[in-house]
């Protein structure tokens, strides 16, 4: 393993074993090196291979926090990863402790911020809602400063990102946006309100979620045929519509064309979700 660059006495840029550009931290770790020099591996405490971000930014980061605030945050994600799954891995830990970074000296100075996705975040995601409020308690324990209870919100979306393997926060945003107005669409077509902690409700959004993400990265499901989708589209012409619906407010949004095939996929789970009884309380459906 060598040294490419020096950020600063406790982060190296170098590269492992494999050759793969990796962020070297530990104490000492780049005083009085020089690129090209072997990473001292006795030093290094933690390693990061980048992925979701140039490796160059991501040393960037991790020179920029404290070592304190990370480790704190390393608490955080382990804490996040027996409670959300495997999924949270390291390859969150200096994005979620950059923002945190920031959010501690917006906290110090008795700053806030107004986050507008608040509804959307706790109803869509309440799972990782609750692992943001439990960092924040965290955080004040280790490190004395209260923040604002909002905060559990942007630390929730970075939990969010990490379990559909997206590196760009925006994206998650623009997927929790559209996962709200797919919901009301249901709503709005079969006269009911979605129950959005029911069992039903959850493995709906678990499936847009990664439709979401399949048509922002072009690895939408390969056509089969029309036969099929016809077959759908005459068995289910209410569910068959409304995922026409959402296809359509998806691409005006965001610019993201759903192929047939994931319209037809959309319609069948449209119809599994409004044909449980757990996914509306107090609600009827349209024509009963």
């Amino acid at each position: 393993m060598r040294v490419k660059k020096i950020f600063n006495n406790n982060v190296v840029l170098g590269a492992d074993e494999h050759g793969a550009e990796t962020v070297f931290m530990g104490r000492g770790l780049g005083f009085q090196v020089r690129p090209g020099d072997l990473v001292d591996a006795a030093r290094v405490d933690r390693q990061f291979v980048a992925q979701a971000m140039p490796a160059e930014r991501l040393a960037a980061l991790a020179a920029e926090i404290p070592l304190d605030e990370i480790e704190v945050m390393e608490e955080v994600v382990a804490a996040a990863r027996v409670r959300l799954g495997d999924r949270i891995s390291e390859h969150v830990l200096l994005p979620l402790a950059d923002h945190v970074h920031f959010a501690l000296a917006r906290a110090r100075e008795g700053a806030s911020i107004e986050y507008p996705l608040k509804w959307e975040i706790e109803n869509l995601y309440p799972a990782e809602t609750e692992m943001g409020t439990a960092a924040l308690e965290i955080i004040e324990r280790r490190l004395g400063v209260r923040m604002d209870a909002t905060e559990a919100l942007p630390i929730a979306l970075h939990f969010v990102n990490a379990q559909i393997g997206s590196g760009d926060i925006a994206a998650t945003v623009q997927m929790t946006q559209w996962l709200k107005i797919a919901l009301d669409t249901i709503g709005e077509d079969f006269g009911l309100v979605v129950d959005q902690r029911s069992l039903a409700a959850a493995r709906f959004i678990t499936h847009l979620r990664y439709l979401f993400l399949r048509a922002r990265d072009g690895k939408q499901s390969p056509e089969t045929g029309g036969a099929i989708g016809e077959a759908v589209r005459s068995a289910k012409p209410l569910e068959y519509a409304c995922a026409e619906r959402l296809a359509h407010r998806m691409a005006e949004l965001f610019g993201r064309e759903l192929v047939q095939e994931e319209i037809l996929y959309l319609a069948l789970h449209v119809s599994r979700l409004t044909a449980q009884p757990d996914i509306a309380e107090g609600t009827t459906r349209a024509g009963t």
